[in-house]
């Protein structure tokens, strides 16, 4: 199961919660490739990012799983962490 970061229920209602969560990280990456080597590049990248490949040579938790989308004014997808 994955790990989610906690938060605080601020209301519910019958088919959505309003929730605050705490400051997080975003890493976002736009590649322009076929959609196949666009998502394998993406995740290449954030991957390297995650296990210390960022300013402050650490590793930080994902704590949730990637989303991973197609636009089609783009030529590759769009990939969050959230």
């Amino acid at each position: 199961m994955t790990e989610s970061p906690t938060y605080t229920l601020e209301m519910k209602e019958d088919h959505f919660e309003i929730r605050r969560y705490p400051d997080y990280i975003l890493a976002q990456v736009d590649v322009e490739s076929d959609y196949d080597s666009a998502v394998n590049i993406g995740f290449s990248i954030l991957a390297k990012y995650i296990f210390g490949g960022n300013k402050k040579l650490k590793s930080i938790p994902m704590t949730t799983q990637y989303l991973k989308r197609k636009y089609k004014a783009l030529k590759g997808s769009l990939w969050l962490l959230l």
